[in-house]
């Protein structure tokens, strides 16, 4: 793989790392690193990768009116959408992210973000690298690349895991929770079981278990939303009486991540 392209991927686990941080400015710069790589990428299909600035190729454009585009973002953004189509379904989403940023660098207004925006963007970055470059990574490949920067960042070997941040809220007595992590069915029941521990302080039942998780994005059918169950019993994550995590299913859960009221 080409260095500048191992450099965009690392800026992007920069991000996350910064935004799940105990730095107060985490947030804030995890959000701006992202955005950059996503700046960059943009210029650099043009230039490095297609190499369509000057000469004569198909689609190609003259210096001057390059040089004139890629100043401001959102002619970056359209001109790079008309060489690669498959780039439209992102555009929005792109142009928002980036407003977003633009509000957040400039603004002398005391505002910031936070860690599930930065890492939602971070999966939207890692989508744009996919289309534009063919490079497309798994989930553990993703994870293995956050922690091998995060090792490098604090000197620490054997760094294992990065926490994901998890948001709870209470809607119509169904607890609904939000990460931008890519979950299994066993992780997402148990986070959501947690969630009702610490806002209702009680077990769902079965129904209210499946209808939150649906709430919360991550839809199960009764058989799997059992079987998940199951497991999670049988692996001594779940009380033997009810619908709540014993003491190691919250250790378990606590390890991956990072879970707040």
């Amino acid at each position: 793989m080409k260095d500048w392209l191992s450099e965009i991927i690392d800026q992007i686990a920069l991000g996350e790392i910064l935004a799940n941080s105990k730095l107060s400015c985490g947030e804030r710069f995890g959000l701006i690193a992202v955005d950059n790589a996503v700046e960059f990428m943009l210029i650099a299909y043009i230039e490095t990768f297609k190499q369509l600035v000057g000469g004569h190729k198909t689609g190609g454009i003259t210096k001057k009116d390059w040089d004139e585009t890629k100043r401001q973002f959102p002619k970056l953004l359209a001109f790079v959408v008309t060489q690669e189509i498959a780039l439209v379904p992102l555009e929005t989403d792109i142009s928002r992210y980036h407003d977003f940023r633009n509000g957040l660098y400039h603004s002398g207004a005391p505002v910031t973000t936070s860690a599930i925006r930065v890492m939602k963007y971070s999966e939207l970055a890692r989508k744009v690298l996919a289309v534009l470059f063919s490079i497309l990574l798994t989930s553990d490949e993703w994870e293995s690349i956050l922690a091998q920067n995060a090792s490098t960042l604090s000197g620490v070997a054997n760094v294992n895991i990065i926490k994901r941040q998890v948001t709870y809220e209470l809607t119509d007595g169904l607890v609904k929770f939000a990460t931008a992590a890519s979950l299994t069915a066993s992780e997402a029941i148990a986070l959501c079981l947690h969630g009702f521990s610490i806002i209702t302080g009680a077990p769902p039942s079965r129904p209210s278990l499946i209808q939150a998780l649906a709430r919360s994005g991550h839809p199960l059918s009764s058989e799997t939303a059992n079987s998940r169950l199951y497991d999670l019993k049988k692996n001594g994550l779940l009380q033997k009486s009810d619908l709540a995590l014993s003491a190691k299913g919250r250790k378990e859960l606590g390890k991956k991540f990072l879970i707040e009221g």
